[in-house]
């Protein structure tokens, strides 16, 4: 095989691994993708002692197993860099204090205490409403910053250098919109990570769209990588058809 083209082949590999970091952003995301379990809402309130009871270590138990599961994902996610430890120390601020609250209204002796006290589960808390969204968001931000973007970056340098007066007019314009594509993930994803872990229930319990922003932020971005990805994509096609032809030709 001549020299050429094993480097091509190489930058087709480093294009696929391109790939590989933008497909984990789907599982960095995963981090808060555990969905309400039945029942677990807010709902009616139980007009009994005992009802709010049983259905309060219901409730707390379904969040407690929920922030368990997003950081066991977090855990096992390759492409969070840096941010990996602070997400999984998010996920797991409410874990103690929601099992204490648990005690708490299993120990009220009044249905108005345990009346009270049930209500905070969802007001003091926001697990489903608040800290899984903001830790997929953050996820998906941490897994661009640390490694989509990065990756993206060095395949379109090393695409940069195989333009050749012959693949110019293929190429070029690809290269050019794949770095307009890291651009635009760039700032979409440019202090998200820090945002969203700072809100609290409080501000969301006074603006329900207090994600919203961020949540625009972080689709932009992950539509800026697959974009770059499928620009990537046919740039490595491109290089190796006008390997192909510059071989053939000089065979002929």
């Amino acid at each position: 095989m001549s020299h050429p083209r094993t480097r091509l082949v190489r930058f087709g590999a480093v294009a696929l691994a391109s790939g590989a970091a933008l497909s984990t952003l789907g599982g960095a995301a995963a981090a808060g993708a555990a969905t309400t379990p039945a029942g677990s809402g807010t709902g009616a309130v139980p007009t009994t002692l005992a009802g709010i009871k049983a259905k309060a270590a219901t409730d707390t138990t379904d969040r407690v197993n929920d922030l368990n599961a997003a950081i066991a994902k977090v855990n096992a996610a390759k492409s969070l860099g840096t941010g990996q430890a602070t997400l999984a120390s998010y996920l797991g601020t409410d874990i103690g204090p929601l099992q204490q609250l648990n005690q708490t209204i299993q120990g009220d002796s009044t249905l108005q205490q345990a009346t009270h006290d049930f209500g905070t589960i969802f007001t003091g808390y926001r697990v489903y409403r608040l800290v899984l969204p903001a830790a997929r968001i953050d996820g998906l931000a941490d897994s661009a910053t640390s490694t989509g973007i990065p990756k993206l970056t060095a395949d379109a340098a090393k695409a940069q250098a195989r333009v050749t007066a012959a693949n110019q007019a293929t190429v070029q314009p690809l290269i050019t919109d794949l770095n307009s594509q890291i651009t635009s993930a760039t700032n979409a994803t440019n202090g998200l990570a820090g945002t969203v872990l700072a809100f609290t229930p409080a501000q969301w319990n006074a603006n329900t769209a207090l994600l919203d922003t961020s949540i625009s932020s972080a689709r932009t971005a992950k539509a800026a990588l697959q974009k770059g990805r499928s620009d990537l994509r046919q740039i490595v096609q491109d290089l190796k058809a006008d390997q192909a032809a510059s071989t053939t030709t000089t065979t002929g």
